[in-house]
């Protein structure tokens, strides 16, 4: 697999810096994520995401992408997460196009050239109201009618799909220990039902019903009969890989803030940031971000070295994130005092955006039951 040399790594961070500091400010955040915006998130930006190719950085070459591996994808959502962006990154870009690339045919993945120029989104509606965090339960069922399939179930909240363009949704195959498939869905199928909600952080997602959906034999993603078992498995590690990367931007900005902010209060006539306690407190918040970092870059390069325990170090990545977002966000609230749950400092948001990546595809309590299984 083709991927940047270290010059190129380095341009691609310093151009997503220079973007998201320029552009996307905290009050522009406050704009995307008011109740009333139509898309709870930047179209705008969305295609200049597009224009600048950090969509197409981990597509294959035939929809006009870079072919990378999910260190260059890590390094966009790392700088994501520094600036909050409520974009579909994690929606679109990583659990979607990933589940088309790993189970679409030659057909089915023409639509990531529209992915990587901006002009569709995708939501991956695959856990359900009783799974918990089991990767495998499945009840909602595709039944053959002729030429068509026939959708029925219930999804659980899923990212963006409110709004998203197509559902990528997971069914068992005639009934409900059936081969496991996944369908390419138009959003506005009849007998799809989405109810929206906000979720903590203010980004937006859906529950979706499926009642008698009828979509052609072409939507079911793959040829044959292939159990898609494995490949979910697989496009929820990426979507964990980059809810790790987003986090550990997101906690070292929010660090950033915190020194900054005690430069400026005072306590006895001399700045917050003097005394030594919390200093203390200041560098244990650099080192567990620095712990999260170092794990979610060794499994970065793990999945894309392709290497036998890829999936052992993304759940330990994960573990370590979850425990180091909790206590960075809680440090950054503590020491920010009563300003820091309200709006008119980033640091709330932060914390709320560390809440969410903390539990996210499994809370650390569930990646280290799997982790024990495996040992």
């Amino acid at each position: 697999m083709p991927s940047f040399s270290s010059d190129e790594r380095q341009l691609l961070q310093d151009s997503l810096q220079d973007y998201f500091l320029n552009k996307y400010s905290l009050e522009h955040f406050r704009e995307l994520s008011k109740p009333e915006h139509p898309n709870g998130f930047g179209q705008s930006e969305w295609k200049e995401y597009a224009e600048l190719g950090w969509l197409a950085v981990a597509m294959p070459e035939s929809a006009g992408g870079s072919a990378t591996g999910m260190t260059e994808l890590g390094i966009i959502m790392a700088a994501a997460g520094g600036a909050l962006a409520l974009e579909p990154f994690i929606a679109t870009t990583v659990l979607g196009a990933s589940a088309l690339e790993k189970a679409g045919n030659a057909d089915q993945q023409r639509l990531l050239g529209d992915i990587a120029v901006g002009s569709h989104t995708l939501a991956f509606c695959h856990s359900e109201p009783d799974a918990g965090y089991a990767r495998d339960y499945v009840t909602s069922t595709a039944t053959q009618d002729g030429d068509n399939y026939v959708l029925n179930g219930r999804k659980s909240y899923a990212l963006h799909a409110d709004n998203a363009d197509s559902l990528i949704v997971s069914a068992r195959l005639g009934k409900g220990d059936g081969p496991l498939s996944l369908f390419l869905v138009p959003a506005n199928t009849d007998g799809v039902e989405r109810i929206s909600a906000p979720a903590l952080d203010t980004r937006r997602g859906a529950s979706v019903s499926l009642k008698n959906v009828s979509v052609p034999n072409s939507a079911r993603l793959g040829d044959g009969d292939n159990d898609m078992t494995a490949v979910i498995d697989e496009v929820i590690d990426r979507g964990v890989l980059a809810s790790c990367a987003e986090a550990a931007g997101a906690m070292a900005a929010v660090t950033e803030q915190t020194v900054e902010y005690l430069k400026t209060r005072e306590q006895f006539g001399q700045p917050l940031s003097k005394f030594q306690v919390l200093q203390h407190r200041l560098v244990d918040m650099s080192i567990s971000t620095e712990e999260s970092r170092a794990a979610t870059h060794g499994a970065l390069k793990a999945y894309d070295d392709g290497a036998p325990d890829a999936q052992s170090k993304i759940w330990k990545a994960k573990v370590q994130m979850a425990k180091s977002a909790r206590y960075v966000g809680g440090q950054a609230i503590q020491l920010h005092g009563g300003m820091g749950m309200t709006d008119e400092l980033a640091v709330g948001h932060y914390y709320k955006r560390l809440t969410m990546c903390e539990t996210l595809f499994g809370d650390a309590d569930w990646y280290l039951r799997q982790l024990a299984l495996k040992a």
